[in-house]
C-alpha cells in the first residue's frame, strides 16, 4: 500500500471474529435439517433441566417468528422494542403466549400446551435444587402435551417434553410460513 495506507481487510481479519452478544446466543437455532438430531440431543440432555430449558427455548423462538409473520413489519429498530429488553411488552414466554392467542395464532389447545411447555421450563429453570421430569408436580403440565399418556411409572416425561417442543416448534414455524408473505428471520448460525 502506498502512502501508509493500511490494508484494511487485513486488519479486520487479524481482529478476528466478532464476539456475538447475549442477544444473538439466545437467538441461536437448530438448522431445519437437524431437528431429528436435536430431538434426539434434548432427549439424551445429560440433565433433565437443559433439555426443560433447550426445548422451551427454541418453542419461544418459533413462536416469535409465528407473531412477527402476523404483525405488520416495524423495522428492526420497532421490533426490538416490542421484542427484546426489559420493558418490551413481549419480551417474555407468556407475553407472547397471550400475544399468539389474541391475534389467533392458535386456539385453546395449543394456547395450553405452549402454557405447559412454558411452566416447565420455569420450574427448572429457576429452582435452585435438581430436579428431573419424572417429579410429580411436573406431571399435570406433562400430560397436557400428550394427554393420551395415563401417568404411568413406565412412561418417559422427558421424551414426551422434548417431542412437544419440538412438534409445537414444527407447528409454529409452519404457520409463519404459511402467512409471513415476506422473508422470514430463519437464519441459522
Amino acid at each position: 500500500m502506498a502512502g501508509g495506507s493500511k490494508d484494511r481487510a487485513k486488519h479486520t481479519a487479524a481482529r478476528g471474529v466478532k464476539k456475538p452478544t447475549r442477544q444473538q446466543l439466545m437467538s441461536e437455532i437448530p438448522d431445519p435439517a437437524d431437528m431429528p438430531a436435536y430431538l434426539k440431543m434434548l432427549h439424551f440432555e445429560a440433565d433433565d433441566r437443559g433439555c426443560a430449558i433447550m426445548g422451551g427455548g427454541l418453542v419461544e423462538h418459533y413462536l416469535t417468528q409465528a407473531i412477527k409473520c402476523r404483525l405488520i413489519d416495524p423495522g428492526a429498530k420497532l421490533a426490538g422494542e416490542w421484542f427484546t429488553g426489559p420493558s418490551a411488552p413481549f419480551s417474555t414466554f407468556s407475553a407472547k403466549i397471550q400475544l399468539g392467542m389474541a391475534i389467533g395464532i392458535y386456539g385453546p389447545l395449543m394456547h395450553g400446551r405452549l402454557n405447559a411447555i412454558k411452566d416447565v421450563r420455569n420450574v427448572f429453570a429457576h429452582r435452585a435444587l435438581p430436579l428431573t421430569f419424572d417429579h410429580p408436580t411436573l406431571l399435570e403440565s406433562i400430560l397436557k402435551l400428550a394427554p393420551f399418556l395415563k401417568g404411568s411409572k413406565e412412561d418417559n416425561y422427558k421424551l414426551v417434553y422434548a417431542t412437544g417442543c419440538v412438534a409445537m416448534g414444527d407447528a409454529l414455524i409452519q404457520d409463519a410460513a404459511a402467512h409471513s408473505g415476506r422473508d422470514m428471520e430463519t437464519t441459522y448460525p
